[in-house]
């Protein structure tokens, strides 16, 4: 008899033991839980992650890039577009997921030159002959590159130069900082001083033109490249009346603070001896821009005039 009661004690005993031990193992392990937002500046977007019991993670940007990045970090996106950001975290207790939609808005850059995948082969402006009010015209560089003298009215270098076949000319930008230049006629839209001043010759032969604009001879540079830029110019220029151009003029600076523009090594538009293109402002359909003319003859080397023009891409 009492053989049989340790026996039966030593059962409980060890039935304890497995109930607790079963016990200890039914523990649940915890499932992996991902939540993110995403906060965009340009190109660059804020990834910030909020997980718990996560060991690792596979991102995935929608771009078809992707990464293993540990939590909270930025992804810059080289084009514009809408993406998903997409993320799948893995635990002990097996895995989650979690995405974002984000809208990349496209840059300057790419709106001049499209990209190696929307435009291989470059994207091309051609003058616009239409007028646009308060934004095409001519006036002095300072103190804010006033249109002191409007345009007026549409294809104003025919109705009013007799140039108009300087709005079949093309210019070409590709993503990668090259520029073609298609002068259709041979002849290139610009200033009578850079006509005496660098090139040594007059105005082309029936593109003699007016107010010291003409059209010019010219075969562009078969390499022409060019940059886009933005930031602070202080640049030297000719201080004009702007109710009376032509009558006086002192040296002095035009400052210009957080500008858009395009340095190019050849031309762009407007031929003359400061190349630099001021951009006002650029949209997939209209890019309205500042040349800067040339136009007193005791200073030939410094701008004196803000010529006001639009591009449009071409159709």
């Amino acid at each position: 008899m009492r053989k049989l009661f340790v026996f039966l004690s030593m059962m409980v005993v060890a039935g304890m033991m497995a109930v607790n031990l079963t016990s200890c193992g039914d523990d649940p392990v915890p499932v992996p839980t991902i939540k993110i937002d995403v906060q965009k500046d340009g190109h660059k977007v804020a990834i910030a992650v909020l997980a718990t019991d996560v060991d690792s993670y596979e991102w995935n940007y929608g771009d078809g890039k992707s990464s293993t990045a540990n939590g909270s970090h930025e992804y810059t996106y080289e084009y514009s577009g809408d993406y998903v950001i997409s993320v799948k975290v893995t635990g002990a207790g097996g895995t989650a997921t979690a995405t974002a939609n984000v809208t990349i808005d496209p840059e300057p850059a790419e709106i001049l030159a499209g990209t190696p995948k929307s435009n291989p082969n470059g994207k091309t402006w051609v003058l616009d002959p239409k007028y646009h009010a308060g934004k095409n015209g001519a006036g002095p560089l300072i103190p804010t590159l006033p249109i002191t003298y409007p345009f007026l009215v549409d294809n104003v270098l025919e109705v009013a130069l007799g140039m108009g076949a300087e709005y079949d000319n093309e210019f070409t930008f590709k993503y990668d900082g090259s520029l073609t230049i298609n002068n259709k006629n041979g002849v290139s839209f610009g200033s009578v001083m850079y006509s005496y001043v660098v090139a040594q010759t007059g105005p082309a032969p029936g593109f003699e033109g007016g107010n010291g604009l003409c059209g010019i001879a010219y075969t562009p540079a078969a390499n022409g490249k060019y940059e886009l830029k933005k930031g602070d110019l202080n640049l030297d220029v000719v201080i004009e009346d702007p109710a009376n151009l032509g009558a006086g003029w002192t040296v002095g600076k035009l400052a210009l603070t957080n500008q858009l523009y395009i340095q190019p090594t050849d031309y762009f538009g407007f031929l003359e001896i400061t190349k630099t293109v001021l951009i006002k402002s650029i949209t997939s359909e209209q890019m309205d821009v500042v040349f800067l003319m040339h136009g007193v003859v005791e200073k030939p080397e410094l701008p004196s005039t803000a010529i006001q023009v639009s591009f449009i891409p071409k159709k």
